[in-house]
């Protein structure tokens, strides 16, 4: 059986402008992306793919901090390019909408859906609850028109999407 690939979008907590080679690893350590992963150190730079601590039946490929830098291109286009590739070779999309502005996770999930990618987004119901109103609503909606494979799960705790990821493929 092949390992389910994972492709994590959400936003990073801490401002891109305070972080630098220095302090990265301690900037990040409380980020999402390392509970998930289990060490921060594997989140920074793009790689081929992770095993999560704690499910060996997941590989987390992608995103990371720091991504491949493209030849010829700037750092923000290999960035994009990079994120597509990653959701382009994943089995499942996690999308985290729970809190903070999120405009490259909502294309990132408009992307995925147009590729027709199994896609689970969590949201916060006092932020967004697409039925009635909410920040993300839109998206939401464009991207269950766009695929039969989106799942929104509603929560209040973060850590919950790092419990989904770990039992996912038992």
């Amino acid at each position: 059986m092949s390992k389910l690939k994972i492709f994590y979008s959400g936003t990073y907590k801490v401002r891109h402008e305070l972080i630098n080679e220095d302090n990265i690893l301690d900037m990040l350590k409380d980020d999402i992306r390392t509970k998930i992963v289990g060490n921060v150190s594997d989140t920074v730079y793009s790689s081929n793919g992770i095993t999560i601590k704690g499910n060996p039946n997941v590989t987390y490929i992608g995103g990371f901090y720091y991504e491949k830098k493209h030849p010829n291109k700037t750092i923000c286009e290999s960035v994009v390019l990079e994120e597509l590739k990653q959701i382009d070779e994943s089995d499942l999309v996690i999308a985290n909408l729970m809190e903070y502005s999120a405009i490259a996770s909502i294309t990132e999930i408009i992307y995925a859906a147009k590729q027709n990618k199994h896609i689970v987004i969590f949201c916060d119901p006092d932020i967004t609850n697409y039925n009635i109103t909410g920040e993300y609503w839109f998206p939401i909606i464009t991207a269950q028109t766009l695929s039969d494979n989106v799942e929104v799960k509603y929560t209040k705790d973060e850590n919950d999407i790092v419990k989904f990821i770990k039992q996912l493929g038992e």
